[in-house]
């Protein structure tokens, strides 16, 4: 039976890899993307258990994400 399904949103590739690695051989599902406007898309289309998101992104930031988030209810 698969993990919890984490997306970790973050622009540094190497970050986002050394992350993902690691939370994946706790056997977590990982979903990894490069930045906000691809963070908003996984989180509408598919469930996440948690969202982990860089601050400091290009497009949207971390914060901007929870807000529109928000904002659709």
């Amino acid at each position: 039976m698969p993990g919890p399904r984490i997306l970790l949103a973050d622009d540094d590739q190497d970050l986002r890899g050394i992350l993902a690695q690691r939370l994946g051989g706790d056997g977590f599902q990982v979903v990894q993307v490069p930045d906000g406007e691809a963070a908003l898309q996984v989180l509408q289309a598919e469930p996440v258990d948690l969202a982990v998101l860089d601050y400091h992104m290009p497009g949207l930031t971390g914060l901007e994400v929870c807000e529109r988030l928000r904002e659709a209810g």
